[in-house]
Order: structure tokens, then sequence, then C-alpha cells
């Protein structure tokens, strides 16, 4: 499938004024957001603080952000070289590399590929792991194993757990002879030049990464996390990132790209290894879902004070990434209406040869923005040779979106396709502000002013 520039750029600015939108509504501390496409950036942008107490802004190209379980993914990644080395099959026994063990595990058959697929039957967290932000050393890790090393049989269900991938982890230095993060950062990190990231928070890292916040009440103030290491969930969930880092770290999941992965190999993460009984299923490491037309691989991330998300369609060339300073579902919510947006304007698109009628495509992006008033707020949007009216508190953006169809000057249009509640067959008129800017939009009975965020 192809995209062409004019479908891909018309998709980036519709999703980014509902992004920053939703971000200011829900009063996130600060958000950062991206989107590429085989290689070449279409977006990049943040909106908000790094941090409340020194009021830094957040800066997408800068900020770094705990991405927590997007982790697994590079733990995967790393599992899946060993065994394109021979030096690992995905049918081993965990306990012939991890002796220790032997004492608990050793009778229930537990491989790697149970490991990968979370369907080990191992405990998900262990004791207090996230209740007081002191994460499990390995000592710790291994008490708990000892006395609770799973709840199932292997491959008798779908059970999520950072346990098996901290597991993974241990295989991963084992058969090394480095540390996690030297791992990552030699057979990852450095071949993409991923220069921002890091699993461990070294001074460099902890110079640029955002405070994370808590979850607060309305009226409420943020409360800072502590900023506390993976500890033995490193494999888990310990990796720092920046929105450009990890949508070149996607890139190279596509196929083609060699820089990681044999295309085989990247083919096996990405199909579905465990199907749930609803979305997302499984690969190794990878999350997979679809959205509209999309069929995505990602992973969403959750730690103390951070939320995240990337996503990313192979077909469409296309990869986001939706970073947060606090917990909540804006960067899922994020991630997801991207991919919606895309397949909507796809589908909204002029055919070719369709004679073009009204307003150019220049006086329509000039049209396009953020309109408010006492009743709420609607964002203008271009796709093609049209404008669309939006309502920004949906999480599905252009689902119900109404053509404006254009009536007898630039700045002058009809509603069409609009609810029956609506003010649909009426006039929407722009008024232009003295530098040729539109300051106002008549809409039905009511006035809204550009207020663009």
């Amino acid at each position: 499938m192809t995209l062409s520039w004019e479908q891909i750029s018309d998709s980036a600015a519709a999703f980014e004024r509902w992004l920053r939108f939703r971000a200011l509504m829900a009063e996130v501390p600060s958000i950062s957001y991206g989107v590429s496409h085989r290689g070449r950036q279409v977006l990049a942008g943040a909106l908000g603080q790094a941090d409340l107490r020194t009021g830094e802004a957040a800066e997408v190209s800068r900020t770094g952000y705990r991405v927590a379980s997007i982790t697994k993914t590079f733990t995967a990644t790393l599992i899946m070289q060993l065994v394109e080395r021979g030096e690992l099959r995905l049918d081993d026994l965990v306990v012939s590399h991890l002796p220790w063990l032997a004492e608990s595990m050793d009778q229930t058959g537990v491989t790697v590929r149970h490991l990968l697929t979370h369907s080990s039957g191992i405990i998900r967290d262990g004791s207090g792991a996230w209740a007081d932000d002191d994460l499990p050393d390995r000592a710790t890790l291994r008490r708990d194993l000892s006395q609770h090393p799973t709840f199932a049989a292997p491959a008798s269900g779908f059970r999520y757990s950072n346990i098996a991938y901290a597991l993974l982890g241990e295989i991963v230095e084992n058969l090394t002879g480095q540390s996690f993060a030297e791992a990552v950062a030699k057979r990852v990190l450095e071949p993409l030049d991923m220069g921002s990231s890091g699993t461990r928070v070294t001074p460099r890292l902890r110079s640029t990464l955002a405070t994370g916040y808590w979850t607060r009440r309305p009226g409420e103030s943020y409360r800072a996390a502590a900023a506390t290491e993976a500890r033995a969930f490193e494999p888990a969930g310990g990796l720092i990132s920046t929105v450009p880092d990890l949508l070149r770290y996607q890139e190279a999941h596509f196929s083609g790209d060699l820089r990681l992965l044999s295309d085989l190999s990247k083919r096996e993460m990405q199909r579905s290894q465990w199907q749930r009984e609803s979305e997302p299923h499984h690969g190794y490491g990878w999350m997979l879902w679809t959205v509209e037309g999309s069929s995505l691989r990602g992973h969403s991330g959750g730690y103390a004070g951070f939320n995240t998300k990337i996503g990313f369609d192979p077909d469409l060339g296309l990869a986001a990434a939706v970073l947060s300073n606090t917990l909540g579902a804006l960067p899922g919510l994020g991630v997801d209406a991207f991919f919606h947006t895309v397949n909507r304007v796809r589908s909204l698109w002029t055919p070719v040869g369709v004679a073009a009628a009204g307003p150019s495509r220049a006086d329509l992006g000039r049209l396009a923005g953020q309109y408010r008033a006492g009743w709420g707020e609607w964002l203008v949007v271009r796709i093609h040779k049209s404008l669309y009216l939006v309502d920004p508190t949906s999480d599905l953006p252009l689902r119900e979106a109404a053509r404006l169809t254009p009536a007898g000057s630039r700045f002058r249009f009809l509603i069409a396709d609009h609810e029956d509640y609506g003010y649909r067959g009426e006039e929407v008129t722009f008024v232009m502000g003295p530098k040729g800017r539109p300051e106002q939009m008549r809409y039905g009975p009511q006035t809204y002013l550009r207020a663009d965020i």
C-alpha cells in the first residue's frame, strides 16, 4: 500500500491538532509525539513541561521518558539475535540457561518461547514491586520465584509477566557475557544511533529525563514520582528514550532493514504467537492489534509517573510514538487516533481525475485550525480538496467528521454529512483578519474564535 506525501501531511496535521487539544484538556504535565514514514520524519512536537517545579519545557528531540514495557520489544530483539547466531533455541528449557531455577521450576517445562509469549505460567510481578516504588533486585526476585514460581502450567493460558522478561534479560547476560545495559547498547542502540536512550539512569540521561508524576483528581496538584531504577526488571521495563529514537527503532523492524535482524526473524516476532480473547494479541515482544485498515505492531509502557506507546504499520511504512510524564490513557489513544486518521484520510481522498472545485489547497490550509466558543471547540482540518469539521473530544476524531462544501466564495461553506442534531445544510463562514489569517468561524448561530494550541 502506498501513501502520497499530501495524504501523510494532511493526516499528521489533523492528528497533531487533535492530540494537542486532548493533552491540554487532560492537563498532562507534558507530552511528546512524532510520526515517521519510511525513515523520513513527518511530525515531531511536544507540549507542556518536563518538570513542573523548574518549569523546564518538554522538547521532542531532547526530553527523555521512562518507556517501561516497550523495553520488552528490545529484550525480545536481543533473544532473536542470539537465536540467529545459533547460541539459543526458543524451545530451550529456561533452567538449562538459569540453573538456579532448577529447584523450583525443574519439572515445569517452561521454555524460552513461553517466556517470550507470556504463556509460561510464571507470576507477574512478585511482592510489592509497584506499591512502594522499590523495584526488586535480583536476590528478591529469586526469593519470590523460589516461593511462588508459577500459578499455572506453561502454554495453558496467557498471563502477562514482567518476571518472565526479567528472566529473558538474565539469559541474554549469561550468553553475551555483558550486562543487560551493555547488551542493549552495543547490539541495538548503537547500530541505530539511538544516542538518547539507555536502560540505566546515567548522569547524561538524568539531565534530560522528564520528571514523572502520579495521577491526580481534578483540583489536586501533581505529585512527583520517585526516580527509581528498574533493577531486576530492567529487561522488562527499564528503558529511557525519546520520540526520535523510538521512531528509528521501529523503522529497523520494517522488512528490508537488516541492521538488527533478518526479515524472517522479524516476521516471526510480528506474527501472532498467542491469541487472546481480545486485542492486543502477542508475538515475540510485540503487541499486535488493528485500527481501521491498519494491522499494527507496537507496545505500551507504564512506569511510576510515565505512560507511553509506540506503534507501526509496516505495510504503510508508518511509525508513531506518544510519550507522557504522567499515567493515563492519552498515549494509547494517541497512537490509535493517528492510524485511524491516516485510514480515514485515505478513504476521504478525492479520486484522481475529479475536477478541483472551490478554494485551493493553500487557501484551505489557512482556514484549518482550532476554533472555540463557550459552547465548546471545533477542529477544522484539510483533507485533500475539502475541509472537515471535527469534534476534538472524540477518541477517533474523523469518525463523524462533517464535510464543508464550498458555497460561492473562498471563505463560505455549507455543512454536509452532519448528524441530524447539528446544522447540516447551513453555513459556515470564516472571517479573515488584517493579515489574511482567519480570526473567527461563524457556525450556525455561534461565533467561534481562532484558538490554536
